[in-house]
């Protein structure tokens, strides 16, 4: 009972294996050449310049310059700011009265 599951794992293993060592020579193949590496070098540079845009955002879309300043035809952020913040203030009577 026990062989034959290993006997089974031994083949999963050994044919992923050997698919890797196949995709690692069919890689260092095509890296051989000096066109093909400046290719991958130049996709590399365009996604980390991708990636780092994204992280940054842009100070027309950041929420937190509108904060505190609700514009006057904006109803629902008016109505929002009126309201406050009630959490403070139900903290701050839960501790008075301990």
């Amino acid at each position: 009972m026990f062989g034959r599951n290993m006997e089974r794992n031994q083949g999963g293993v050994s044919s992923g294996l050997g698919y890797m060592l196949l995709g690692a020579g069919a890689a260092a193949w095509w890296l051989s050449k000096e066109e093909n590496r400046s290719k991958l070098d130049n996709l590399m540079n365009m996604a980390k310049e991708k990636m780092n845009m994204d992280v940054q955002p842009s100070k027309e879309e950041f929420p937190v310059l509108k904060a505190g300043h609700p514009h006057p035809d904006d109803i629902a952020d008016n109505k929002m700011v009126s309201e406050g913040s009630q959490f403070g203030v139900k903290y701050y009577n839960e501790k008075e009265q301990q």
